[in-house]
């Protein structure tokens, strides 16, 4: 599900859609993997219980003003956010930057996709050459932690591609916080080039919960302009082809340790389908069925393949998630197939 976007950002897109440079200006973007996944809902109480009691996501902190929560593994500020939908009413981050518009985030869906880069120079670097090129842009912020530049996909997905500006990020973000973000200039100053993601990090682990995730991997996407949405993601988002099917593309970013970070499928419509999350492994996959089981949440669907075996849930919202244990390969998924988007 997209978000309904106001007529003069429509245009924006369209004309992005329109306008993806050929691959010999390309890529742009060298995203390190999928920092997170940040969702619309309607009742942040029940999907913050849902996603923490159930799933395993531990609630690092919250914007009460912005009417958001953002909650992770520890593997980054955040493998998830999620923010209340707007009901039409503009919503503003500091120093009166128009944050979200009520235009958008009018019903549960995707808010955006995040894409964390090397460091502040790779970042810059892309945002004065996609200027050049004309594609365009949407907001350039201060999170506090992170610099981020925001670009829309041909299907209207939302996109942030962002770099760590502290590497201790939970002395800045812990707990309730005031507004964080605020207006990024990149061309105020020369941006720094260390790399201040924590590739050892503390990890996370709820009590009780049901399912205990290491980390989010990858998003699914469905698409009806699956070669428009491929050039974007190549040579705009700077995602690599690791895997081909006809009708299905698995794309990988630079981060050895994730074997892919988004996937494409052909579709009639365009849609977010479902963000995925990895387990330790096949013994907590099995612990996981078995305390969803005792209470009483049946998985959307369980897939067991040579590629992966793993379950799907809905939240609150009927929005889907999967958890997964990856094996060998990738799944062989016939064009159109309905069940597509469960299988990659």
């Amino acid at each position: 599900m997209t978000s309904t976007l106001s007529p003069a950002v429509s245009s924006a897109v369209s004309a992005a859609s329109s306008a993806v440079p050929d691959a010999a200006h390309g890529p742009f973007f060298a995203p390190r993997r999928l920092g997170h996944v940040n969702l619309w809902v309607d009742d942040l109480g029940r999907s913050e219980a849902f996603y923490r009691d159930v799933c395993g996501l531990n609630i690092e902190f919250w914007e009460p003003d912005l009417q958001a929560t953002f909650l992770g593994t520890g593997h980054t500020p955040h493998d998830l956010g999620m923010m209340k939908t707007t009901g039409g009413v503009d919503r503003y981050g500091r120093n009166g930057l128009l944050q979200l518009p009520g235009t958008i985030g009018l019903a549960p869906g995707l808010n955006h996709l995040a894409w964390e880069l090397e460091n502040e120079a790779e970042l810059v670097d892309a945002w004065r050459r996609l200027k050049v090129a004309g594609v365009p842009l949407d907001l350039t912020v201060d999170h506090q932690v992170a610099h981020s530049v925001y670009v829309f996909d041909p299907d209207r997905n939302y996109n942030e591609f962002y770099c760590d500006t502290v590497k201790d990020w939970r002395t800045v973000l812990n707990g309730e916080m005031e507004l964080l973000t605020s207006v990024w200039d990149p061309a105020a100053q020369a941006p720094s080039a260390q790399g201040l993601y924590d590739d050892a990090p503390v990890l996370r682990h709820v009590e009780g919960a049901a399912v205990h995730p290491r980390r989010i991997t990858h998003a699914v996407l469905v698409t009806a302009q699956f070669d428009a949405m491929l050039d974007f993601y190549t040579c705009i988002g700077g995602l690599r082809v690791v895997h081909r099917e006809p009708g299905a593309a698995w794309l990988g970013a630079n981060h050895a340790g994730y074997p892919y970070n988004l996937v494409l499928v052909e579709g009639d419509m365009a849609g977010y389908h479902h963000a995925s999350f990895e387990l330790a492994d096949e013994a907590s996959l099995d612990a996981a069925l078995d305390a969803l089981r005792e209470r009483g949440i049946a998985p959307l669907r369980i897939v067991d393949m040579p590629g992966k075996r793993a379950f799907f849930l809905t939240d609150p919202d009927g929005q889907c998630s999967e958890w997964y244990v990856r094996r060998e390969g990738f799944a062989s998924v016939p064009r159109g197939a309905a069940d597509a988007p469960w299988l990659v």
